[in-house]
């Protein structure tokens, strides 16, 4: 089997990889970054600023 994945966000990626995993021939196309949004601009970047400014703030105030 193969398949073409338009995409290489969450869904993207993860639907390449299950695919993979049962043999299928995968082709996975993404314009940008892997990972999308979320990844790459979003949720986890900001976790990571969040973090570093606890850690500052800790620092700062011991």
């Amino acid at each position: 089997m193969k398949i073409v994945v338009i995409g290489g966000g969450i869904g993207g990626y993860t639907a390449a990889i299950k695919a993979a995993q049962y043999r299928a021939e995968v082709v996975l196309i993404e314009k940008g970054k892997l990972g999308g949004t979320c990844l790459n601009r979003g949720c986890i970047p900001t976790k990571a600023f969040l973090h570093d400014a606890h850690i500052i703030d800790a620092v700062r105030t011991s």
